[in-house]
C-alpha cells in the first residue's frame, strides 16, 4: 500500500511549531539556536525549491530568501554575543545590518510577488494600501511613538521603525485583497499575509517591550518570528504558489462615492490626529505627519487620475455605441440621420453646392443565413459596408441603417454625385470569402437621390427618394436574382 506523504506546506507548518515549542521550555543559548533555525530553515526550504526549479518567477523568491539569510545572520551573531557570549547588549554593525538588509529584502520579495496582479488590479491594490497605511497611523499614534519617545530612541531608528510599519502595513493590505479575489492562489497568499502580518505584530510588540537595561524585548515575541519566518517558507512550497503568476478576478473600477469617502478619511486622518496630539500633548509627530503625507497624498492622486481617465473612457465608449453599428462599425441610423439633417440644412442656405444621398439594399442575405448561417451574413454585411467606405472616401458620411440597407451622405456637386454612384456600384458587386472554401456572391441595389444648393428637403424625405430609386434599381437586376439562387 502506498504511503501518503505529508504536504510541504504542512510540514513546514508543523516544523515551525515545534520551533514554538522548543522556544517555549528552553532559555538561554537553545533559545538563541531555535531563532536561527526559525529563519534559517526555511531559507534552505525556499533556495532548495529554487534550485528545483519549482519556482515560478524565481525573482521575489530569491529576494525572500536572501531576506532570510540576513535574518538568520542576525540570529548568528545574537547566538554568539548573548547566547553563547556574556553580552547583555548586541554590538557591532554586523547585526545591524543584516537585520535591515532582511528587513528591507523581504518587503522587496512580497512587492515583487504582487506586481503580477497590479498590472490588472492595481487600482485596487492601491486602494487596499492606502487604507492600511492610514490604520499604520493609528496604530503609530496609539502604541508605537509613545513607546519610542519614553525611550527616547534617536530620530533616525525612529524613522527606520516608522517607515517599517507603514511599509508593511501597505504590504498587508495588498496581500489581504489579492486572497479575496484571487481564489486559485489564495491559500499560497494567506500563508504570505500571515508572515507580512506576524512581522508588523513583532515589530510593534519589540517596541512596545523593550528594555534599554540589557537590549531586549519581551520572551514571547519568539514565537511571533517563528510564525512570521515559517510562513513565508510554507508559502514558497505550497501547490497554490503557481497561481501567483495568474492575477484573478478583475474588480470593477469605477469613480464612486464609497472610493472617494476612502480617499478622504486616509488624506484627512493624519492631520486630525495631529490635532488631537496637540489637544492632550502639546506636540504633534511631524515625522508621522511629513513621512505618512508624502506616501498617501501621491497615490491617492495618481489612482483617483486613473479612476477619472477610466471614467472618461467608459463615456467615450458610450458616446461611440450610441452613434454608431456594433457589427461594421459603421455610423448607426440615428447619426446618419442627424448628419443628413445638418448637410440639408447647410445646402438650403447654399453654403454646399448640394447633398448626395445614396441608399443600398445587400442581395440574397436570406438565403446566406439559411445556407451558412448568420455569422455568414453578417460576414457578407461587412464586407459590403468595407467596399463601400473605402469607394465613398473621407469626405462621404457611410451608415447602416440597419439589417440589409446602407446609407451614404455626401456633400457634393451633381458632377462628384455621379462619380460617387459610379465608384460605389463598381465595388458591391464580388464575392466574400466564409474560410474553408467556403464564399458567397454579394451584391447590392443603389438608388441615388440629389438635392441642390438652396434647395429645401427633409431627411425623411430624402431617405424616401432614395429608398424607391432602390427599388426601381433592384427589379429589373437578373444579377440580384443570380445572387440569391446561387449564394454559395
Amino acid at each position: 500500500m502506498e504511503r501518503r506523504r505529508l504536504p510541504a506546506h504542512l510540514g513546514v507548518a508543523l516544523g515551525g511549531m515545534l520551533l514554538c515549542v522548543v522556544y517555549a521550555v528552553s532559555g538561554g543559548w537553545v533559545r538563541s539556536t531555535v531563532i536561527v533555525l526559525a529563519s534559517g530553515a526555511p531559507a534552505v526550504v525556499v533556495l532548495a525549491d529554487l534550485a528545483r526549479r519549482r519556482l515560478a518567477r524565481p525573482a521575489p523568491w530569491w529576494c525572500l530568501a536572501a531576506g532570510l539569510a540576513a535574518l538568520t545572520v542576525n540570529g548568528v551573531v545574537w547566538l554568539v554575543q548573548v547566547g553563547l557570549g556574556d553580552r547583555l547588549v548586541v554590538e557591532g554593525p554586523l547585526a545591524a545590518w543584516a537585520l535591515l538588509t532582511g528587513y528591507v529584502l523581504v518587503l522587496v520579495g512580497a512587492v515583487l510577488l504582487i506586481t503580477p496582479f497590479a498590472r490588472r488590479d492595481g487600482g485596487t491594490l492601491v486602494e487596499a494600501g492606502v487604507a492600511w497605511l492610514a490604520s499604520a497611523s493609528v496604530l503609530w499614534v496609539v502604541l508605537v511613538h509613545p513607546a519610542l519617545v519614553r525611550q527616547n530612541v534617536p530620530d533616525a531608528e525612529r524613522f527606520n521603525t516608522l517607515l517599517t510599519v507603514l511599509l508593511v502595513s501597505g504590504i498587508a493590505g495588498m496581500v489581504l485583497r489579492l486572497a479575496i479575489v484571487n481564489r486559485p492562489a489564495r491559500p499560497a497568499l494567506l500563508y504570505l499575509l500571515a508572515a507580512v502580518s506576524f512581522t508588523l505584530l513583532g515589530t510593534v510588540a519589540r517596541v512596545q517591550t523593550y528594555s534599554a537595561a540589557d537590549g531586549t524585548s519581551a520572551s514571547w515575541l519568539g514565537p511571533v518570528w517563528i510564525v512570521a519566518y515559517g510562513a513565508l517558507a510554507a508559502a514558497a512550497v505550497h501547490p497554490a504558489r503557481a497561481a501567483l503568476t495568474a492575477p484573478g478576478e478583475h474588480a470593477p473600477d469605477r469613480l464612486s462615492v464609497k472610493r472617494l469617502s476612502v480617499f478622504g478619511l486616509a488624506l484627512g486622518l493624519n492631520p486630525v490626529l495631529a490635532g488631537i496630539q496637540q489637544a492632550l500633548h502639546g506636540d504633534v509627530d511631524w515625522m508621522l505627519l511629513t513621512v505618512s503625507t508624502l506616501v498617501i497624498v501621491p497615490l491617492v492622486v495618481v489612482r483617483i487620475g486613473r479612476l477619472v481617465h477610466r471614467q472618461e473612457e467608459a463615456e467615450a465608449t458610450l458616446a461611440h455605441h450610441a452613434t454608431h453599428d456594433e457589427l461594421t462599425g459603421l455610423a448607426n441610423r440615428r447619426a446618419a440621420i442627424t448628419h443628413l439633417g445638418d448637410a440639408l440644412a447647410r445646402a438650403a442656405t447654399a453654403a454646399s453646392p448640394g447633398v448626395a444621398v445614396l441608399f443600398l439594399d445587400i442581395d440574397g442575405l436570406k438565403v446566406v443565413n439559411d445556407r451558412h448561417g448568420h455569422r455568414a451574413g453578417d460576414a457578407v454585411i461587412c464586407a459590403v459596408a468595407r467596399r463601400v467606405a473605402r469607394a465613398a472616401g473621407t469626405g462621404a458620411l457611410v451608415a447602416r441603417l440597419g439589417g440589409d440597407e446602407l446609407l451614404v451622405v455626401a456633400e457634393a456637386s451633381p458632377e462628384r454625385r455621379d462619380e460617387l454612384v459610379a465608384a460605389v456600384r463598381a465595388v458591391v458587386r464580388g464575392h466574400v470569402d466564409l474560410g474553408g472554401g467556403a464564399r458567397v456572391a454579394a451584391t447590392a441595389a443603389l438608388g441615388a437621390t440629389w438635392v441642390g444648393g438652396g434647395e429645401h428637403a427633409t431627411a425623411a424625405q430624402v431617405i424616401a427618394d432614395a429608398d424607391r430609386a432602390m427599388y426601381a434599381d433592384k427589379r429589373p437586376r437578373p444579377d440580384a436574382r443570380e445572387s440569391a439562387e446561387h449564394g454559395a
